[in-house]
C-alpha cells in the first residue's frame, strides 16, 4: 500500500468504526476520562446511600481547575444536587449520556477530574473521606441494601430505555 492508500484506509475504519479509542474499558466505567486523571470518584452505590456533597466541595475548593463528570443515569435529586454544587463552586462539569458508559453499582456515577494525570493514591471517596462509625446498627441488613440498590438501577435502567425508543 502506498501512504496515500494507508491514509484513505485510516480515514474509511474511522468513518465506519468511529474514532479509536483509547483504553475503551476503562474509560467506559470511568465516564470516559482515565483513571489517573481522577481525583474522587462516587460509584452508583455510593451516591445512592449518602450525599457527598461536603466531600467534593473540599476537592473543588482545592483543586478549581478539576471538572465534574456526571452520569446521565443518576437520579434526578442527585444530578441537580451535584450540578448545584459545581455552580456554586464555577467548577465545570459534563452529563454523560452515552450508553457506552457503564451504569453497574461499581461503575462511576460521578468523578472530579483533571486534564492532566494526577494519580491519586485512591479516587473511592469513603477511602478519602471515611466516616465516623455510627453509634447504633443499621435496620436494613448489607444484602437487603445491596438488593434495593440493584433494583433502583435497574428502574433507572428501564426508564432511560423507554426514554429513547431502546426497548
Amino acid at each position: 500500500m502506498t501512504r496515500t492508500d494507508d491514509q484513505i484506509d485510516k480515514h474509511l475504519q474511522s468513518a465506519l468504526f468511529g474514532t479509536p479509542v483509547l483504553h475503551p474499558d476503562e474509560q467506559h466505567h470511568n465516564l470516559g476520562t482515565f483513571h489517573e486523571r481522577i481525583d474522587l470518584g462516587i460509584t452508583f452505590t455510593q451516591a445512592l446511600m449518602r450525599d457527598y456533597s461536603a466531600e467534593l466541595q473540599t476537592e473543588m475548593d482545592a483543586h478549581p481547575d478539576y471538572q465534574l463528570l456526571l452520569h446521565g443515569l443518576l437520579d434526578e435529586d442527585i444530578l441537580n444536587r451535584y450540578i448545584k454544587l459545581a455552580n456554586q463552586q464555577q467548577i465545570r462539569f459534563a452529563i454523560r449520556n452515552d450508553l457506552m458508559y457503564q451504569h453497574t453499582p461499581t461503575s462511576l456515577a460521578v468523578a472530579l477530574v483533571a486534564n492532566d494525570a494526577i494519580n491519586p493514591a485512591t479516587i473511592d471517596i469513603d477511602e478519602r473521606f471515611p466516616l465516623p462509625p455510627l453509634s447504633t446498627t443499621t435496620p436494613l441488613s448489607h444484602d437487603l441494601l445491596l438488593d434495593h440498590i440493584h433494583q433502583h438501577l435497574e428502574r433507572n435502567r428501564q426508564l432511560f430505555n423507554g426514554r429513547h425508543h431502546l426497548i
